[in-house]
């Protein structure tokens, strides 16, 4: 474990949510750096830990600077949860279902959401930011394209990813067939976020992961995460 406290690089509006949620859920002692919004685009500030200057930014207690979701999550997880209440259970441990909960479906459900719900999600939401900042006189024209795209294409692609992931939360209440959150579900729930806030996904029309995002949402490291951020609104570009 490391000597000295990590240090989350947290920027508005972004996936930065789900790194601080999950430094909440380990109860460790962490720093916080926030960043505001450059006009909508990342804080130029960021390019000064790492030359991508995207959030978010975790740097290790030793210095290294570790950037992605996914990559913070397998590390604080690996580092900090001794106790391994947020890991994959080995194989047979405690009951567990290692047929059917194991690290290669977790790798499949990473790949989706990091691949097919990003894809979509940020060309609907592309889609609806051309179409809201476009001109009064050819408004119609972008909403008529983008409604089409929608109809013909996008729309039956997100309905089938989301269907698989409703089922495969079928008897269980997170996606790893745990009792508390895995890395797959700090993962995922950023993508099923942003396409409930930023491109109008109902979730109603799958319980299974309608429940499975309201369990996450309910959580009080969720909302010590929300209070202590500097703001988590994915559909800010409507503004």
């Amino acid at each position: 474990m490391e000597s000295s406290k990590p240090t989350l690089h947290y920027m508005q509006n972004s996936g930065s949510q789900q790194s601080l949620w999950l430094l909440e859920e380990l109860g460790i002692e962490y720093n916080l750096v926030l960043h505001n919004r450059d006009g909508g685009r990342a804080a130029a500030a960021l390019k000064n830990t790492h030359p991508l200057g995207k959030a978010p930014q975790l740097v290790t207690g030793s210095g290294r600077v570790i950037a992605e979701r996914s990559a913070i999550a397998y590390y604080l997880i690996e580092t900090y949860d001794s106790a391994g209440r947020f890991k994959v259970p080995a194989p047979g441990s405690d009951g567990h279902d290692s047929a059917n909960n194991d690290r290669f479906r977790e790798e499949q459900l990473l790949s989706m959401g990091q691949t097919a719900l990003n894809q979509f999600f940020s060309l609907k939401s592309t889609l609806g930011g051309i179409a809201y900042a476009s001109p009064f006189f050819t408004r119609p024209i972008i909403l008529g394209v983008k409604l089409t795209i929608e109809r013909v294409f996008l729309d039956a692609e997100i309905d089938n990813v989301l269907k698989f992931l409703d089922s495969e939360l079928e008897g269980r209440e997170y996606f790893n067939g745990t009792t508390e959150p895995t890395r797959l579900d700090f993962i995922l729930q950023w993508f099923v976020d942003f396409g409930v806030q930023a491109a109008d996904v109902d979730l109603n029309k799958y319980p299974r992961l309608k429940g499975w995002y309201d369990r996450c949402m309910s959580r009080d490291a969720w909302k010590r995460a929300l209070e202590k951020g500097n703001g988590y609104d994915l559909g800010f570009w409507r503004e």
